[in-house]
Formats: structure tokens, C-alpha cells, sequence
């Protein structure tokens, strides 16, 4: 699927079109419907200042490694889309899209919760959240919630509104990488900042 639409933003085409095969790799096994689910994941404010890029990226790394030991969340998670981010007013972040099997679960925005407080748990007490499933009502085009995949416009909602954010430019994240590193007298650090999965045989 090409982008129709070009967001006001700029973004990876390689790592949007990677997110949108996935979609598409779903639609392919034969799943008519899927739910889409957006959190971010975020560090309290207190928090923030003594953060490292290390410390986030390992919370997010046992959060989806431990995936088996919450069947009651993940059983039915298909794969998810993450970037991490950072803005002077947020610090270090991550923006996240779970993608589930929509004919075996329901209410998007309480797996938003679930998720969300998984998050908190995982790092510590030191992470908060922001379910975009609980505020459906800001998106012009809305693509997160049940998206029916042979929607022309759901889907087309999903792959050229949602996913391109997730896949924006990581400039400004890999600048604050640079100076952690300086700080830490070490050399800089070649850290992902978007990942992609596409393993839909999770059981």
C-alpha cells in the first residue's frame, strides 16, 4: 500500500512501509479484522531528569520479552509497531501501535489500560502512559480501534495516518543520544529507535 496522503511531518518510508507490510502480512494469513491499540509509554516527570536511553530501552525490551507470562494482555497480540522519542518536555518515550486478532478480543481502549499498566509495573513505578484508544475522538482519520481489513478507508486510516507518526524522522532522539553519550565520556551509541514485529504465530 502506498501513502494516498502526505502528513504534515517528515518520516521514514523505509520503516513506514515496513509497519505497513506487517499490516498487510496480517490480512494475508487470513485475518479479516484486527484491533489496533496506541500507548504510549512514558516516565513521570520526577523521573525524567535521571532517565536513560539504556534504563527505557530495557523496560521496553522486558515488557515485550515477558509478553508470554501475560496471556490475559498478549494472548491474542499479533505484533506491534514502537519508535522511541524524545522532546524536552517528555524526555524519552515510546510511541507504540499493538495490533490483536479483533475476532478474539474486544474493547480496545481497556487493552489500552492493560497495557499501559504493565508499563508501570515493568519500569518500576517510574513509567506512565497515554492510551490514544481512550480519546478516539481526536483523530480526523481514525485508525486505531477495529479495523476491518478490506476497509479501503480503515485500512487506509491505519497505514497513512497512524503508522507514518510512529516512523517520523529520529533526529532529535538521536541528537539526545549523542549527548548522553558525551556526558558519559563514551562514544556515541548506535540505539534502535524503531522496531516492527511481524511474527503472527505468537501461540
Amino acid at each position: 500500500m502506498n501513502i494516498s496522503f502526505q502528513p504534515d511531518y517528515a518520516f521514514s518510508e523505509v520503516n513506514c512501509q515496513s509497519a505497513i507490510n506487517f499490516i498487510l502480512n496480517c490480512k494475508r494469513n487470513g485475518y479479516k479484522r484486527v484491533m489496533a491499540v496506541r500507548v504510549d509509554f512514558l516516565i513521570k516527570d520526577q523521573f525524567q531528569q535521571g532517565m536513560s536511553v539504556f534504563e527505557i530501552q530495557d523496560y521496553k525490551i522486558r515488557l515485550w520479552n515477558n509478553r508470554r507470562g501475560k496471556p490475559s494482555i498478549f494472548e491474542h497480540c499479533l505484533g506491534w509497531v514502537w519508535a522511541l522519542e524524545y522532546t524536552e518536555e517528555a524526555s524519552y518515550h515510546y510511541h507504540c501501535l499493538f495490533v490483536f486478532d479483533a475476532d478474539k478480543v474486544q474493547a480496545d481502549a481497556y487493552y489500552g489500560d492493560q497495557i499501559g499498566e504493565y508499563w508501570m509495573a515493568i519500569s518500576q513505578g517510574k513509567g506512565c502512559y497515554n492510551n490514544c484508544n481512550r480519546n478516539k475522538q481526536q483523530y480526523y482519520h481514525l485508525g486505531v480501534g477495529r479495523i476491518h481489513l478490506d476497509s479501503e478507508k480503515e485500512l487506509s486510516n491505519l497505514c497513512n495516518a497512524v503508522i507514518p507518526y510512529l516512523a517520523k524522522n529520529d533526529d532529535q532522539v538521536r541528537s539526545a543520544i549523542d549527548c548522553d553519550a558525551m556526558a558519559m565520556g563514551v562514544l556515541p551509541m548506535r540505539v534502535r529507535t524503531f522496531g516492527c514485529s511481524n511474527n503472527l504465530k505468537l501461540w
